[in-house]
């Protein structure tokens, strides 16, 4: 990414002007925290004491410098944000106290900075934008709201980035987000000093790009109905069809995101799918494709679609980059290039003709025509290339950079082969795994991805050698939105953990401690809130773990994932604050107690309040996050069809084999069992694992639940639930039924028995009932 240098002699004039000036105050504020900077800086040396702002503080700015001004304007939105103060922004005046933003040539990193807070004030010095904007980030995170001041420690830090590549990619196509939540979003990384937005704006669910010379790519391809029963009844008044739900962005929109990313010194990387995930362009523009598309589907997974070999098809894909590039003046370009299934061209013999025309031997050969096509049409204007990791097969791409995906390998290959590499693996970079095992975790795929794994992971392979591994340009954090269906929800499942990410891409390995991370986290959990981002508490909620039930009494233990924080709990039925009881050790409780709890750093809470009941029947009930499923093939928290808007119900179900295990019930006094069920659209593209859903042979027309004893592969069935009533539920519908005496049972299985896979048939709870 190419940077502007400022180069300026002497003092640069930026500075804070108190009314009645700032002052030093030794030994620092009343309970003031360490300085808690996120990412770790390089070095950071803190003494004692602590400059503080009066609130009639001003920013001033030397007269005519728009870089410095953008940054000082930035800083003071920051501050303003978290501690209230509002500094005015003056031009043209000079003050020796305060804050002042100094030039330094000589920085070694055009990224790099240094920042020193004395008796005098702060100044940050740097060589460029990004300098003076990334040290303008640590200084606003050293303020410190304390009554009516603000305080900044005394500190020297000396800083510059570990990667020339820091990203975080959003994907807008299975879940379009406006305008205001992608600035909010570029605004947030880079405040956590990222550089790099990768835009991912076409996929089989939606194109959401403008191309004016092609406008059905928006009319047609950017807009589509939602999966499910539910979203079928829903009938526009205007149409009397269903709503359509999608959304995409004009070139006027485009080129202002741009341009507010790069007062944030973010490049944008486009991301335009080819030759797979063409669906929605190929419903737009059946001439295009393969095979042809009717309409843009709701599905999620893996589709047959690609684009033909045509030229007329070469042209319009070049056409719409065209108009990508006069939008985009960042280097780089994604193409996408995953997933690519061949099928569509196997079976087409104009597909068979082409081939042979082009001198192209074998099917598998064709997506590296596309890469190579696309790869010398960008440099040709001066741009590169860079894919997933399946561009590096069947042929060579030229000075393309790969972006690695499917783990590891593909990046440690690449960079082997002296390329260019971003590292961005799945499961570890991709946030749309879950982040608990809690059962109030929102969906998304079944595995748990923490925030620890995320911050433990090693961009750069111990396989590599020095010289190899200055390929690796740095790594990504992937945000895949399938199962992100709201704005609230993406914040949730990205942070923290692109916090995460950005300590990793930007502090020295050596400066990275987990245990360090988690309490610099915690004071930054408000400044999250205060930027209207509404971050996961997964690390810091509250977990309950009950032994020793007898005589009325039972044991509570409670954790976080982190430990970090203080957790704080009421029995009274009243919600924890800062002034409930601190839990220091597990304790002794009457059965017929509730017990709600959180975990706070300060006065701030970091968790949702969690509880937890003391009785007989809560002891017996398990919310579809504490079963365990009989396989994981392909495991998801998936959400429910409706409502439209707000919340809904969620389930946790193999696709593949819809069937769940009670462990270890407690069967004395058993009679019988409730199961919340619902029914959920089967909207996945998994090729051929269609044909191996494991269902077991029903008994009615719409199927069961069928419950066994320990095993639902040879067990005795105990009871079957028929899903009748369930069929027209939006929602969870409780089902009951009789459970013969069974006090030695060392589980209990549920399979769903159904003639056909579709609706998705899953569990919300089970409840043993006792006499």
């Amino acid at each position: 990414m190419k940077l502007k240098i400022i180069l300026i002699t002497g003092l640069i004039a930026v500075a804070l002007v108190y009314m009645f000036g700032g002052k030093a105050l030794i030994g620092g504020a009343p309970g003031m925290a360490p300085a808690a900077i996120l990412p770790a800086p390089v070095s950071l040396v803190q003494q004692e004491g602590a400059f503080s702002l009066s609130r009639a503080a001003s920013v001033v700015v030397p007269a005519g410098d728009a870089v410095l001004k953008n940054v000082a304007t930035l800083f003071s939105d920051k501050v303003y944000a978290t501690t209230g103060l509002r500094l005015a922004l003056i031009e043209g005046e000079d003050a020796k106290a305060g804050v002042r933003f100094e030039a330094s040539p000589d920085m070694l990193a055009t990224d790099g900075y240094t920042l020193e807070v004395d008796d005098s004030g702060a100044v940050v010095r740097a060589s460029s934008s990004s300098g003076f904007y990334y040290g303008a980030m640590s200084l606003w995170q050293l303020a410190q709201a304390h009554g009516s001041k603000i305080y900044m420690p005394f500190v020297s830090i000396e800083d510059q980035p570990r990667f020339p590549w820091r990203g975080a990619m959003l994907d807008v196509c299975r879940h379009f987000r406006d305008v205001d939540y992608v600035k909010r979003f570029i605004d947030t990384l880079a405040a956590h000093k990222l550089n790099v937005f990768h835009w991912h704006l076409t996929d089989d669910q939606g194109w959401r790009i403008e191309i004016k010379k092609y406008p059905r790519l928006t009319e047609v391809g950017a807009w589509r109905v939602p999966a499910g029963d539910a979203p079928h009844a829903d009938i526009d008044p205007a149409t009397g069809q269903p709503r359509l739900y999608g959304g995409f962005y004009t070139q006027d929109q485009v080129r202002d995101v741009v341009a507010y990313a790069a007062a944030r010194n973010v490049t944008i990387l486009p991301e335009i799918d080819i030759p797979g995930h063409a669906s929605a362009a190929v419903a737009a523009y059946p001439e295009i494709g393969t095979e042809p598309v009717d309409h843009v589907s709701s599905d999620w997974g893996i589709y047959y679609s690609t684009f033909n070999l045509e030229d007329s098809t070469m042209r319009l894909l070049e056409d719409v980059m065209d108009e990508v590039l006069a939008l985009f003046p960042g280097q780089f370009v994604h193409i996408g290039g995953d997933e690519v299934s061949t099928k569509q061209w196997e079976n087409s013999p104009r597909i068979r003709e082409r081939m042979a025309e082009l001198g192209i031997e074998d099917i598998h050969e064709i997506q590296a025509y596309f890469t190579r096509h696309f790869a010398n049409y960008l440099a040709e204007r001066g741009r590169r290339l860079i894919g997933w990791d399946e561009i590096l097969e069947g042929g060579s791409i030229a000075d393309s950079a790969i972006m690695s995906w499917r783990g590891t390998k593909g990046g440690i290959e690449a960079a082997k082969a002296g390329r260019q590499v971003v590292m961005a693996p799945s499961p570890i970079y991709y946030s749309d795994y879950r982040q608990s095992y809690l059962p109030d975790e929102p969906p998304g795929r079944e595995h748990v991805q923490t925030l620890e794994d995320v911050y433990s992971f090693e961009p750069v392979s111990a396989e590599l050698s020095a010289d190899e591994a200055a390929a690796i340009m740095g790594a990504e954090i992937t945000v895949f939105t399938e199962h992100m269906r709201t704005a609230a929800r993406v914040d949730y499942m990205a942070f923290p953990r692109l916090v995460a990410l950005a300590e990793t891409v930007w502090s020295p390995p050596a400066a990275k401690n987990y245990s360090d991370f988690t309490h610099r986290l915690m004071p930054h959990m408000a400044r999250l809130k205060a930027l209207g981002i509404k971050p996961a508490d997964s690390a810091f909620a509250v977990a309950f773990e009950v032994t020793n039930v007898g005589g009325g009494e039972a044991t509570v233990a409670l954790s976080t994932q982190t430990g970090a924080g203080d957790i704080r709990y009421t029995l009274d039925g009243s919600a924890p604050d800062a002034r409930s009881s601190l839990y220091k050790q597990p304790l002794t409780l009457d059965l017929g107690t509730n017990i709600k709890a959180a975990s706070f750093f300060g006065a701030q809470a970091l968790s949702h309040g969690r509880e937890q009941m003391l009785s007989h029947r809560a002891f017996l009930r398990r919310e579809e996050d504490e079963l365990t499923l009989c396989s994981a093939d392909l495991a998801i928290k998936l959400d429910d069809d409706w409502p439209i808007d707000g919340e809904r119900a969620n389930f946790l179900v193999d696709i593949i084999k819809p069937c769940w295990i009670y462990q270890a019930p407690d069967m004395k006094g058993v009679i019988g069992l409730e199961i919340g069920v619902g029914n959920l659209p089967y909207n996945f593209q998994i090729g051929d694992m269609i044909n191996t859903v494991d269902l077991k042979t029903p008994q009615t027309d719409v199927g069961e639940i069928v419950v066994y004893r320990d095993s639902c592969d040879g067990g005795a069935e105990l009871a079957r639930l028929p899903l009748a009533p369930a069929v027209r539920s939006y929602g969870v519908t409780v089902l009951k039924a009789d459970l013969p005496p069974a006090p030695d049972a060392k589980a209990l299985c549920f399979h769903v028995a159904a003639a056909h896979y579709d609706p998705i048939w899953a569990i919300d709870h089970v409840q043993l009932v006792t006499e």
